[in-house]
């Protein structure tokens, strides 16, 4: 029993089943990057390089995600939420120190983008349930694969 055991059971991703909403999940992963492409023009910052980091990370352990939604390896799920709880805090974070330095140089429209940021990161707390719910599907079946061939 770990920790991830506790974390609430969720039955679908917006109406479809666990794993394809798992390997959605790892597709968004992997594109998610890309939206930090915006900020390419703007002047680098400490926070911006470690946000920069949090996300090259996130984006490896999304292709790990997905290559264990593939071949069904609960290590490799695992991996991923672990990362996506420490991620998914520390962007709040980061995001609010962002809004924090956009609101003094009174820059509006990046302030809104880094809400909306926000609100993503948010809903990002739903994924990790999702992930961690199929997680379990994988555990519960590997437990009865076990049994099964025990009794032959």
């Amino acid at each position: 029993m770990t920790a991830l055991d506790d974390l609430p059971d969720v039955d679908t991703f917006f109406g479809l089943d666990l794993r394809t909403g798992s390997f959605i999940i790892a597709v968004l992963g992997i594109v998610h990057p890309m939206a930090f492409g915006c900020s390419i023009f703007m002047p680098l910052s400490y926070l911006l390089v470690t946000i920069w980091i949090l996300v090259a990370l996130f984006f490896a352990a999304s292709i790990a995600l997905f290559c264990g939604l593939r071949t069904n390896d609960v290590l490799l799920c695992t991996i991923w939420i672990w990362y996506a709880v420490i991620f998914v805090v520390l962007m709040l974070m980061m995001m609010i120190l962002l809004t924090l330095v956009y609101t003094s140089r009174r820059q509006r429209i990046r302030v809104f983008v880094v809400i909306l940021g926000m609100l993503w990161y948010i809903l990002s707390i739903y994924f990790i349930l999702v992930v961690n719910s199929y997680r379990k599907q994988l555990v519960k079946g590997h437990s009865l694969d076990e049994k099964i061939t025990d009794k032959i």
